[in-house]
C-alpha cells in the first residue's frame, strides 16, 4: 500500500516539474490553502482573545483577582501532569 502511495506522489511531483503550467497551478492552490488556514487560525485567535477579555472583565466586576485564577489553573496543570506521569509509569511497568 505504501509503495503505491509513494509511486503516486512521485508521479505527481514528476508531472508538476515536467509542465510549468501544472507547477504554477499547484503553487496557486497551495498558496490559497495556506492563506485560508492562516485566516481561520487568526479568527480562532481573535475569538479566544475576546473570551479572555470578557472573562477578565467578569473577574474585575466580581472583585476576584486574576492571580487566584492563574494559581488555580497552575494547580490543575500540576495535577494533570502528575496523573499523566503516574499513568505513564503504570504502562511502562505493565509492559516490562
Amino acid at each position: 500500500m505504501f509503495d503505491s502511495f509513494e509511486k503516486l506522489i512521485n508521479d505527481v511531483i514528476t508531472a508538476l516539474y515536467a509542465d510549468p503550467i501544472y507547477l504554477v497551478i499547484a503553487l496557486i492552490i497551495s498558496g490559497l490553502l495556506i492563506f485560508s488556514l492562516v485566516k481561520k487560525l487568526l479568527k480562532i485567535a481573535m475569538y479566544v482573545a475576546a473570551v479572555a477579555i470578557l472573562y477578565l472583565g467578569y473577574l474585575y466586576f466580581t472583585g476576584e483577582t486574576a492571580d487566584s485564577v492563574i494559581g488555580g489553573f497552575q494547580n490543575v496543570t500540576d495535577d494533570v501532569k502528575t496523573g499523566f506521569e503516574e499513568s505513564l509509569d503504570k504502562v511502562i511497568k505493565k509492559d516490562d
